[in-house]
């Protein structure tokens, strides 16, 4: 499992490292942009930091979305800002024990093609029907639990795993239990509270004396501990810094696409079409859904929009050119601030915050 993430990583370095074309020519910006996938990775070496997401900024993300059949790259993001709202709801459960979670439960599949557990668990969270009556949350807000979707498991998630985190924490301070805490939440987490308390300790296989439907406990919990690292490493590029708290208006309406696949000719000043937005579709939508300007609808022709500014006065809502050839610019961004950009790469990524590449050109158009 440990090699298989990693393979997931390399995909996703891979896929950052691959610069976005618009309604022009995609092959030029790939050679841009790979210069900068150094630079993406390297960020990698540091720790993940945590991201307190406000409310409405992280969108809703039914069953049928499209980045369902984006696996990994698309679907890992489009699942990294729940993830990480989940794994702010407490201290002891980090967004990386949740993503290994759900790397272990099924790997980050949803929609209505997810494959039904042995135990007749669906959805990405594997929830039974019993554990999703009793515990299933409307993470997103928007009048329904989906289970089948990936904002309500996630958050479904991140709850249930803080409230066995206190149970075992009331445990261990009877003396009932021994072990990590954390362990002994995820062990509850998968054979239940009662078989924990009744082992004292992560339910584990010695000599046969503890049921089988129990003795998975221990090899579950070791499998999501073994991929921690991993996945701390690869949420980090999907950590936004609070953008949304900070600022507002163009950014903002852009953000709310996090995760989206790209899709080329996508979008428009209604949203996405097609599944997806292309480069200059997210801001010809950003820009029109927080001013209500209406931009041309391509790379080129948007540089003819408003006034250039340094790339140092740039302010977060203006946008990024960039993938200069003989026509104009290949690509266009939304500035977001500290050296970030909100853009739609390229084909097999999604939309994304990343650093600003090399020779953009900074353009008020508002």
């Amino acid at each position: 499992m440990a090699v298989g993430v990693l393979a997931i990583a390399v995909s996703i370095g891979t896929a950052l490292g691959v610069m976005s074309g618009t309604l022009g020519a995609p092959a030029q910006v790939e050679k841009n942009e790979s210069s900068n996938a150094a630079v993406s990775l390297a960020a990698w070496n540091g720790p993940a930091r945590t991201q307190d997401t406000p409310e409405g900024i992280v969108p809703s993300v039914p069953s049928n979305f499209p980045g369902a059949t984006l696996a990994p790259v698309g679907a890992v993001a489009v699942f990294a800002p729940w993830i990480k709202k989940a794994g702010a709801l407490c201290s002891e459960i980090t967004p990386a024990v949740i993503a290994s979670l759900y790397s272990v439960e099924n790997g980050f599949k949803y929609g209505p093609d997810t494959d039904i557990s042995p135990e007749g668990g669906r959805g990405p969270g594997r929830f039974t029907t019993a554990a999703w009556t009793a515990y299933g949350k409307d993470g997103d807000g928007d009048g329904k639990m989906d289970i089948l979707g990936v904002a309500d498991p996630v958050m479904t998630t991140g709850y249930r795993l803080c409230d066995l985190v206190k149970q075992a924490q009331s445990w261990q301070k009877s003396g009932e239990v021994e072990g990590d805490t954390v362990d002994l939440a995820l062990a509850a987490y998968d054979v239940g509270p009662d078989a924990v308390r009744e082992a004292g300790g992560v339910p584990a296989d010695k000599s046969g004396e503890v049921p089988a439907e129990q003795a998975v406990a221990a090899p579950f919990v070791a499998q999501i501990k073994s991929l921690q690292d991993s996945f701390a490493l690869m949420l980090a590029p999907f950590d936004y810094n609070n953008l949304a708290a900070a600022v507002g208006g163009v950014v903002e309406a852009g953000l709310k696409f996090l995760g989206l696949p790209y899709v080329w000719g996508g979008g428009n000043i209604n949203g996405p079409s097609m599944g997806g937005f292309d480069c200059s579709g997210l801001t010809s939508y950003a820009i029109h859904a927080a001013t209500g300007v209406t931009l041309p609808r391509t790379s080129e022709t948007q540089w003819g929009v408003g006034v250039e500014v340094p790339l140092d006065q740039a302010q977060p809502g203006d946008l990024l050119f960039g993938n200069w050839q003989a026509g104009g610019p290949g690509h266009v961004a939304i500035y977001v601030g500290n050296g970030q950009m909100l853009h739609a790469p390229t084909f097999g990524d999604v939309v994304k915050v990343g650093p600003i590449f090399a020779g953009m050109k900074a353009r008020r158009v508002v």
